[in-house]
């Protein structure tokens, strides 16, 4: 009888984490409103063409769906900062939907392109404190993922402009502490139309592998209330892992022609 075939278990873990890689999943949120559209940063950049969004604005255990509809196991908590300005998260804080306030000023470029049910709420605190508002998203599938994420404030005028502070991070657990996870800013100036890196949405990529596997993201604002409006999670292509699939494919057929000569 010919010896069975074994791999090694480096190698079996190393297909295992690929095949959890490869089934990582596109989720898509609108915070508070009923969005089914492409009006997005992350469809912009041709990353995404599902419109199954998830319309969510309070803690979320379960439900959530990827952007074809399919299940996924991903869940939501949501936070708010214990100081104004500041980078310390209480999950157990509550947060609201609250609807923009499309005021005359708002500049006619910024209102055009949030002017969707993309744009038709937003989170904010529950209050009338001007605290940061924070999202842990957990249940993702190992794999590398680019985030877009918008923000803007519907009475923002003309003549002004609304910076929101964002920081990006994951962990094992919700990142409470965002000291050390600065991501940049965005900015809603005026006169800027079109999805624009920096000013009305921010994006970047994060590592999901299963051991460090909850992505927190925290918005705010010096004398204003943190804002989310939509928030893209996508699988960033991995070519590369799918050629080392079929080079361990071409090596196991190699291995069985041997065991069997």
């Amino acid at each position: 009888m010919k010896n069975p075939i074994r791999f090694s278990p480096s190698l079996a873990l190393m297909i295992a984490s690929l095949g959890a890689s490869l089934s990582a999943q596109d989720v898509l949120l609108n915070f508070g409103g009923n969005y089914a559209g492409t009006n997005a940063p992350g469809h912009d950049a041709g990353l995404l063409t599902g419109t199954n969004w998830n319309s969510v604005s309070v803690d979320t255990a379960s439900g959530i769906v990827d952007q074809v509809g399919a299940a996924t196991s991903v869940s939501l908590d949501f936070g708010l900062a214990t100081a104004e300005g500041g980078t310390t998260v209480n999950y157990a804080l509550s947060t609201k939907s609250a609807p923009y306030a499309m005021n005359a000023g708002v500049d006619a470029d910024l209102q055009t392109l949030f002017n969707t049910s993309l744009g038709l709420n937003n989170v904010v605190r529950d209050g009338s404190g001007n605290l940061g508002v924070a999202v842990s998203l957990s249940g993702l599938a190992a794999g590398e993922y680019r985030y877009f994420l918008t923000a803007f404030r519907g009475d923002a005028v003309a003549t002004s402009t609304r910076d929101f502070d964002i920081y990006a991070g994951v962990s094992a657990d919700a990142i409470t502490d965002f000291s050390s996870y600065s991501a940049g800013s965005i900015t809603n100036s005026a006169g800027v139309s079109g999805w624009t890196a920096g000013d009305n949405y921010l994006s970047g990529t994060f590592t999901i592998d299963g051991i460090n596997d909850t992505f927190s993201l925290l918005s705010n604002s010096t004398n204003f209330i943190g804002v989310f409006t939509s928030l893209e999670i996508a699988v960033i292509p991995e070519s590369s892992a799918f050629a080392l699939l079929g080079g361990l494919f071409v090596l196991g057929l190699a291995a069985v022609r041997r065991r069997c000569n």
